[in-house]
């Protein structure tokens, strides 16, 4: 179950932005479609682009977060500022079926202040404080008072002024997120509060946009200069920034699988509107309406439908070259350990894999009877030529006998070198108690960080070095076995 949900997640993430994104190419269609100002249309463009957008990096935090609550609250988040205007429909369905529009205006509002509270309080390390816990089990039903007080503000002939209640919770819910944020930054140091740094401007410039914007609206005028507002905010942006550089997002699925997808949804919107500009021109108001309703819903069952040949067309065209490097790596695994020289190993271990999985640099130091010795390097500058076994960069490699970055390794005194090059993860060659060598390789020319299907093939690739290391030094005691027996042979000769 929980595989097959897994496997659904993508999906579900496109659906949502084609829900988010049904909104705004409405309304440019509905301007197009009447004698709009050129302005309004500009505002409307502006706002269907800005959309796309927030729905691709939405899509790519979510997919590529590995679903934490932090990537969760960060899509909700985006694909609620993607949505505006949500109550587009309750102008123009019936008056007795409005409450069915109020429904998806409904449900962004909740999601938006879920969203930015819920970052606020976990980000950057996906746990509230302690003081703040029970703040946090309270904000689902926080979220959904702000939701139904929402929908009816914009139900027409509500006896309240739902709209001014809403924006009294929105405020009490900004002030909880900032004050949470405020009190987890006091406590971050170090990179985590560089990170954070670009979230306390951006959560200080949303606090500043939406006080403005809903001053706008509570006085009914400037309703184009709070359009251009709400959708000028980098709070989105920034917490998808903190996000990656944190690491709780893989940088590298910006490159991948979740920007295919956000892009896919690029394409279907265009879709969408298309249809929406047909329908409400070619068919009679009430069947355009229900068709409008009905179009998002179809092209998402359709797409899940169409999943599999999207996976497909995908590895096959925009991954072609990753299986190529993968399928390479595979086929050096089988043929290490028939290797009969040392600069062969060494040859594929440093150059073979820095070209097929595009790492900006890499090296490889091996066992000597004075220590570490350099043995072959690409890409590195002013790398040290010997390193001891109990320097850090050799002993917590050999330690964990695994894939280790060179990050998190305690009191390093700047690297294997004086710092003009980019090592930053350590593979130790481990067979039994002896290591044969250390392998240091940078990072992906494009910044991305090593994910884990390449850590598993370069796990492989070691172990097979290693197979072949122990190879040689076999075939090496062989040798020596044979020198010496027949130097014996001599001896013993009359």
């Amino acid at each position: 179950m929980r595989a097959q949900l897994k496997s659904a997640i993508p999906v579900l993430a496109i659906l949502g932005a084609l829900f988010a994104l049904s909104f705004p190419s409405l309304k440019l269609v509905l301007d197009a479609g009447t004698a709009a100002p050129a302005a309004q249309l500009t505002a409307d463009g502006v706002r269907v682009l800005i959309s796309v957008v927030l729905a691709v990096v939405a899509c790519a935090t979510f997919i590529g977060g590995r679903y934490s609550r932090l990537c969760f609250a960060l899509y909700l988040y985006a694909l609620s500022r993607a949505a505006q205007p949500a109550g587009l429909w309750t102008m123009l369905l019936p008056e007795r079926w409005r409450w069915i529009a109020a429904l998806p205006a409904a449900l962004i509002a909740g999601s938006s202040i879920y969203g930015f509270v819920a970052l606020c309080m976990r980000i950057p390390s996906g746990q509230a404080i302690s003081r703040w816990r029970s703040v946090d089990r309270f904000l689902p039903i926080y979220a959904v008072l702000v939701a139904v007080i929402y929908g009816a503000s914009v139900i027409p002939g509500f006896s309240i002024n739902a709209y001014g209640v809403f924006a009294a919770l929105i405020w009490i819910g900004y002030a909880i997120g900032l004050f949470a944020y405020l009190d987890r930054r006091r406590m971050a140091e170090g990179e985590e509060l560089l990170r954070t740094r670009w979230v306390a401007f951006a959560i200080a410039a949303h606090v500043l946009i939406e006080a403005t914007f809903l001053a706008l609206n509570l006085s009914g005028h400037q309703q184009r200069l709070a359009t251009y507002l709400f959708i000028l905010n980098p709070a989105p942006y920034a917490f998808a920034y903190a996000l990656v550089t944190g690491r709780i997002v893989d940088l590298r699925v910006f490159g991948g699988r979740a920007l295919v997808y956000g892009l896919v949804t690029t394409f279907v919107i265009g879709i969408l509107a298309a249809i929406n500009s047909f329908t409400l021109k070619a068919l009679p108001p009430g069947a355009g309406l229900l068709v409008q309703i009905l179009v998002p819903f179809s092209l998402g069952i359709a797409l899940v439908r169409a999943r599999k040949l999207i996976e497909v067309a995908v590895e096959r065209v925009l991954f072609a070259q990753r299986h190529r490097a993968h399928a390479a790596i595979e086929q050096m695994i089988v043929a290490l350990p028939f290797v009969e020289r040392t600069e062969s190993i060494e040859t594929m271990l440093v150059q073979d894999v820095r070209e097929q999985l595009a790492f900006s640099c890499a090296a490889v130091y091996c066992s000597t009877a004075q220590g570490f010795e350099l043995r072959l390097e690409l890409g590195c500058d002013g790398l040290a030529r010997l390193l001891d076994p109990d320097n850090p960069l050799v002993l917590y490699p050999r330690s964990r006998q695994s894939l280790v970055s060179l990050r998190d390794i305690p009191g390093l005194p700047g690297g294997p070198s004086d710092g003009n090059c980019a090592l930053v993860n350590a593979l130790p060659i481990v067979g039994g108690n002896k290591t044969y060598a250390i392998v240091f390789y940078g990072e992906h020319v494009s910044g991305e960080a090593v994910d884990r299907d390449e850590e598993r093939l370069l796990l492989r690739l070691a172990h097979s070095a290693a197979t072949a290391y122990a190879h040689l030094l076999l075939l090496e005691r062989e040798r020596q076995i044979a020198i010496l027996q027949s130097q014996l042979d001599v001896r013993d000769s009359p």
